[in-house]
């Protein structure tokens, strides 16, 4: 048999038995999602941080390792806003979003899920309900702003409650949490450490949230252990509507052809501009539809489409499914606006508008996130720049790169990669070299024949066997250009590129090089955001909190669970003058 057919082959089983394998295994886990926000009113234009977990309610409480993608839309009565993918590993996920500047006024509601939750006769998706407020126009969401007025005093005092029952949480209190030597005062303009210890007898994982306490809306109604006093196990489909997605985002499509022809059985790729090859393949089915089983793209990115194979002569469009359900409910309670509102409002402005002009993102941190699925080997890497610049790629190639070069192969230049076996025998690949360009598959090796080297910062050389889904290549090169755009390369009538909404990046609010920004006028109302903290018994984590030129009251707030899925929960106010 021939080995590009038998890998072929190999591939489909292995992806066929690997979705039904993993439908299977999904049909017997019941999902819940619960959302933690770093607070629960916020100012159009601020940022909106999220901190995923996504628990296994099958039998005994705990996180979940099935799915690897939390979906999340914010909904107003009328629409809705926004949307956002979290990228989960075992039950964890975080990220954030910038809201709108222009956003209108109103109260807001946070729907989050995963696939395998809208496999079940009534999917129970999770549900939180923000306050936005727009300080620079007066728009409103149409009739769900009310002013207070003296026949509002009842809704008002139900405010003012829930807003002092905030110090009142922690059902179960597993962390302890310690200040430095300065107790709960602390100086202005200031880093003070803070101790947090595991004091239970199970692995905990918590989000902390470190924030000025305003007149702005607490809602205390979705705490953590409300939440899981209210899960119920749902009832399954008879027949699941969805595959989990337990490595990564299912992206699925459809090919439109126009005119006579066939695309059935095609082999059809999908990669991401960048630095790595996040390469995959399917199979273009007889109605024209394919699934594209990934291990999830990282931020908003340019991805391309394209069927290698396919006549010349077609005339098709591509088109992307939309992964989210965006059903509007416009039941969503009123805001409602009060006089006291205004000075925290006016507090609140200023932040948000300093903190978008001296670009206040420069104090997130990332965290780590899973690395290139495909690039597992150390490659050899030739920076051009180290060497003599040449005009010609083939003379590129000739001068000091040994493990390629350019044969006529069919009548088209064809880019081989030296091999060398167990007996020190060398040779070369023959048409089945997978070369990319900035992360974008270049089947037709003329192009890179003809590309201008000095566009090129850097080639990296892969010398192993890769396998795309449906599609396997003796060895890989990678060509980075130095603005990562592709710049020049030309495409075919088979190609189209599409932008794409991949997973939040996920992010911590440390502040950490606060200290370093010059001239940056701190009036931070949100001291501290970390979506992840993970605490083994007994162990304790120090984290520095950098008080800003905001005197007042500050709150310290935990949320999260333990191993053996008990809630966590703990309040602690603080003064900072």
């Amino acid at each position: 048999m021939n080995n590009r057919f038998k890998y072929f082959i190999t591939g489909v089983l292995l992806i066929m038995s690997s979705g039904i394998a993993n439908a299977e295994a999904g049909n017997r886990v019941t999902e819940r999602i619960y959302l933690s926000t770093d607070r629960i009113s916020y100012i159009a234009g601020e940022t909106l941080w999220f901190s995923a977990y996504c628990l296994d309610a099958s039998n005994a409480l705990k996180l979940s390792d099935l799915s690897s993608v939390a979906y999340i839309e914010l909904h107003n009565s009328t629409s809705v806003v926004l949307t956002a993918k979290l990228f989960l590993i075992d039950g964890r996920g975080s990220g954030h979003i910038s809201l709108p500047p222009a956003i209108p006024t109103g109260n807001y509601r946070i729907v989050a899920y995963t696939k395998q939750m809208l496999n079940e006769e009534q999917p129970q998706l999770f549900e939180k309900v923000i306050s936005v407020f727009n300080v620079l126009t007066t728009e409103k969401v149409p009739g769900n702003v009310e002013i207070l007025t003296e026949n509002s005093v009842v809704i008002a005092n139900e405010q003012k409650e829930s807003a002092l029952s905030l110090s009142s949480l922690g059902a179960q209190n597993e962390v302890e949490v310690k200040f430095g030597q300065g107790g709960r005062i602390l100086p202005l303009n200031s880093t003070v450490p803070i101790t947090l210890s595991n004091t239970g007898n199970n692995n905990v994982s918590v989000n902390v949230t470190v924030v000025k306490v305003d007149s702005l809306p607490i809602d205390n109604t979705k705490s953590i252990s409300t939440f899981i006093n209210n899960i119920n196990h749902g009832v399954f489909l008879s027949d699941a509507l969805y595959v989990p997605e337990y490595e990564g985002e299912i992206i699925k499509g459809k090919v439109n052809l126009k005119g006579e022809g066939s695309l059935w059985d095609k082999i059809i790729f999908l990669s991401a501009v960048g630095d790595n090859a996040e390469v995959y393949s399917s199979v273009v089915d007889s109605i024209g539809a394919f699934n594209f089983y990934t291990n999830s793209f990282f931020g908003d990115r340019e991805i391309v489409l394209e069927i290698p194979s396919a006549d010349s002569t077609y005339n098709f469009t591509y088109e992307l499914n939309d992964p989210f359900l965006k059903k509007v409910d416009n039941n969503i309670p009123k805001l409602i606006l009060d006089r006291k509102f205004e000075q925290s409002l006016s507090e609140r402005s200023i932040e948000m508008q300093i903190g978008r002009r001296f670009g206040i993102d420069t104090l997130y941190d990332k965290l780590p996130f899973h690395n290139d699925p495909l690039l597992r080997t150390k490659p050899v890497v030739y920076k051009l720049d180290d060497y003599t610049r040449f005009p010609v790629m083939q003379e590129v190639m000739i001068e000091y790169i040994s493990e390629l070069r350019f044969r006529k192969l069919d009548g088209k230049q064809d880019l081989q990669m030296r091999w060398e076996d167990s007996y020190k025998t060398l040779s070369y690949s023959r048409g089945n070299t997978l070369v990319l360009l900035d992360g974008i598959p270049v089947f037709d090796h003329t192009k890179i024949f003809n590309y201008d080297p000095l566009k090129v910062k850097s080639i990296s050389i892969y010398g192993s066997e890769f396998f795309v889904g449906y599609a396997s290549f003796e060895g890989l090169v990678l060509f980075k250009t130095y603005k990562r755009d592709y710049s020049g390369l030309t495409f075919g009538r088979n190609v189209r590129i599409m932008d794409f909404q991949g997973a939040l990046i996920p992010s911590k609010f440390t502040a950490n090089g606060i200290a370093k920004a010059d001239n940056f006028p701190d009036l931070r109302s949100l001291l501290y955001w970390n979506p992840q903290i993970d605490l083994k018994p007994g162990v304790s984590n120090d984290i520095n909190i950098h008080t800003s030129s905001l005197p007042g009251k500050y709150i310290i707030k935990i949320e999260g669970f333990t191993g053996n899925g008990l809630p966590v929960e703990y309040s602690s106010e603080f003064t900072v003058r």
